[in-house]
């Protein structure tokens, strides 16, 4: 039996409601019929061999299997069964075996040992390898011989998986490798090899978490390519081999995030580098896997500054800095995007790890439920527990990221019995604390060091005294008090380097304070040319119009530009009502901003902007900025500004003058 038997076998067993004509399976297989009735013969002698040659029909225009379930199992079970002896392997699959096997080998494999495997003679594994060996120079990669040990496979590891998936992908049949049984002994070989099966369920939930999180629509012939490649990896990442870092600047927007998005949920399960979703993303592309993320508001400049605000307010919350953090916002942007196309078309997302979440980082979701406000009311919309948990999750990821590029204190170990006590502890303490071990030497040579290198903290066997820098006194073998101290005191040099903001007024000054570049920019936005004050309007619509008329009359913007600020809100809803009775209407840079500026619109009477609980709005402000860190960082502040209360009530009664001076008066730079 070869490959093409066992399928057609494989066809027949698993298709017992109706007849398989011979001009079907001819056309399914590409070949002719006269090649389907020599496959015939050799599927009834191995039923006969079985026993069971009655449970299958064929009149010569069809077959049908007329078996019981039972004898149906029996097949099958044989069928899994087969050895190589039994399957005949041709020369492709018996190279893909070859390749896959020394590939992932941990140790050297004997030509004895292949023979025996494959069930084929000496020169035959020879001719094979010679075949492998000559493509293997394109990859990089060569064997070494050793007489007494056999053959292993060298080179370097990204190399060594793209010549191997390069081969076998080609001619890889996915559904077989993800079907149920039966699997032709081939396939079960090489997913046995590449853990498919071990891996399968971790990989598969990844990447429907993903999909669900970026709102991705994934075909089932990609969703199966990507859930391959994906287990290839975490199989060799589990065996301890890493990729290598790859350049991926030129690939698609989509690919990265997805991949990245993919590489946080794994973090937490194997060692995922980010040289691993490099060569996932590379990979990707290499198989021309397509994928698209769904449009929302995120491509203006208000959408990515309420999520900088929500960032903002969170890093407060924990004293840490989440702005910094690039790869986070733009997870949030995608994960935020997503959310808003799902509740415009009616969708619902469950999250199955809300419960653990809730339960296991119970001060964590209260921090974000308490802080979710920002996008609710700024994007209009109303995000369920199951969404909060998985922005939690985002918060998390980055907080994991930052320890890892946290500040690493510099350590220096003294000891008074020698090097080797010396070299010992210093082994324990890089065992269990992230630190940068400086050197080692006796104690009485700590001062000498400590003027010449930067030193946070000395960790000695005998205690230090009459030095700059402080110490801590263990014993060479550490106790758990001594780990208790060193953690105790590392926490201490982390924490003087964290934000320190313990009160709300600090916290306002901070949130209102620009560089003085951008405070003239800032101020320059305005003038008492594009301030109305209580102006009469019918609706919303008007009230857009009139404030963005402000910057057309003055060629700050284009008509286009003006069209656009109101078809987001037909399109997305109200979201630009960022405080109650403000809105901040806007639309995309390149949908016609000439030059930056800034409109403000007092109603006479507040007008209605649909259902949203900031309405009705009596304030509206046209913004035209450019899409720049500058601009981002004037926007945060201004957003911050408009939300205070003592803007409302200072706008209720105040002239141009008293306004611009307000916003003169308020927005602080660093020095201020």
């Amino acid at each position: 039996m070869n490959k093409q038997i066992y399928a057609l076998l494989k066809k027949i067993i698993t298709t017992p409601e109706r007849p398989l004509r011979l001009t079907e399976i001819s056309e399914a297989f590409g070949v002719s019929k006269r090649t389907i009735y020599n496959y015939s013969e050799e599927l009834f002698d191995y039923l006969t061999s079985l026993g069971v040659c009655e449970t299958l029909l064929f009149d010569g225009k069809e077959f049908r299997f007329t078996g019981t379930s039972a004898q149906r199992s029996y097949i099958i079970a044989s069928m899994n069964s087969l050895t190589f002896y039994e399957y005949r392997l041709s020369g492709r699959e018996r190279q893909f075996i070859l390749l896959c096997l020394l590939i992932c080998s941990e140790t050297p494999v004997k030509n004895d040992t292949l023979k025996e495997l494959l069930c084929v003679s000496r020169n035959t594994i020879i001719n094979d390898l010679q075949a492998i060996k000559l493509k293997s120079k394109t990859y990089h990669t060569h064997f070494l011989k050793s007489t007494q040990d056999g053959l292993w496979f060298v080179g370097p590891e990204n190399d060594k998986r793209t010549f191997l998936l390069d081969s076998l992908l080609p001619d890889w049949d996915y559904e077989e490798c993800f079907a149920a049984q039966p699997i032709n002994p081939c396939t079960l070989y090489i997913t046995n090899i590449l853990k498919i099966i071990k891996y399968r369920s971790l990989a598969e939930a990844c990447i429907k978490q993903t999909e669900v999180m970026l709102d991705l629509e994934i075909s089932d012939a990609d969703f199966y390519r990507i859930l391959f490649i994906l287990i290839f990896q975490i199989g060799r990442i589990q065996t301890g081999h890493q990729a290598q870092d790859i350049q991926t600047s030129e690939f698609p927007l989509s690919l990265v995030r997805f991949s990245q998005a993919v590489g946080d949920t794994l973090k937490s399960k194997v060692n995922w580098i980010s040289a691993e979703t490099a060569f996932f993303i590379k990979t990707l592309k290499d198989m021309d896997i397509v994928l698209k993320i769904n449009s929302t508001p995120q491509d203006s400049v208000l959408f990515a500054m309420i999520i900088k605000e929500f960032l903002q307010n969170v890093s407060f919350s924990y004293k840490m800095d989440f702005l910094s953090d690039s790869l986070l916002l733009e997870y949030l942007c995608a994960h935020i995007s997503a959310c808003c196309h799902r509740l415009q078309s009616g969708k619902k997302l469950e999250n199955p790890y809300l419960m653990e979440t809730q339960n296991r980082y119970a001060k964590d979701f209260a921090i974000i439920k308490q802080n979710i406000y920002i996008l609710e009311n700024g994007l209009n919309i109303s995000l369920s527990d199951n969404e909060t948990a998985y922005i939690l999750m985002h918060i998390l990821a980055s907080m994991e990221r930052g320890k890892l590029n946290h500040y690493v204190p510099n350590i220096l170990i003294t000891c008074s019995s020698g090097m080797a006590t010396g070299n010992f502890l210093a082994m324990q303490i890089t065992k269990y604390f992230h630190v940068q071990l400086v050197d080692i030497c006796p104690a009485h040579k700590a001062a000498e060091m400590i003027k010449n290198k930067n030193i946070d903290l000395i960790i000695s066997t005998v205690p230090l005294d009459s030095l700059p820098v402080p110490s801590l006194t263990v014993s060479v073998l550490l106790t758990e008090t001594d780990l208790t101290e060193i953690r105790a005191f590392l926490n201490t040099l982390e924490g003087k380097r964290k934000i320190s903001l313990s009160d709300q007024s600090r916290l306002s000054a901070f949130s209102l304070s620009i560089t003085l570049n951008e405070k003239t920019m800032f101020l320059k936005l305005f003038s008492s040319e594009r301030i109305l004050l209580d102006k009469e309007i019918t609706d919303w619509k008007e009230g857009i119009i009139a404030a963005g008329e402000l910057l057309l009359w003055q060629k700050k913007i284009t008509v286009n530009y003006l069209q656009q600020m109101i078809d987001l809100v037909i399109k997305y809803g109200p979201y630009i009502v960022i405080a109650p009775g403000i809105a901040l209407a806007h639309a995309s840079p390149q949908d016609g901003v000439i030059e930056p500026a800034i409109s403000l619109l007092r109603l006479k009477q507040p007008v209605a902007f649909g259902n949203h609980q900031y309405s009705p709005v009596s304030i509206i402000l046209a913004c035209a900025v450019y899409d720049t860190p500058e601009y981002a960082n004037i926007l945060i502040r201004l957003m911050t500004l408009l939300r205070r209360p003592d803007f409302s009530v200072m706008m209720k009664s105040a002239d141009s003058e008293a306004i611009l001076t307000y916003f003169e008066k308020q927005i602080m730079y660093s020095s201020e």
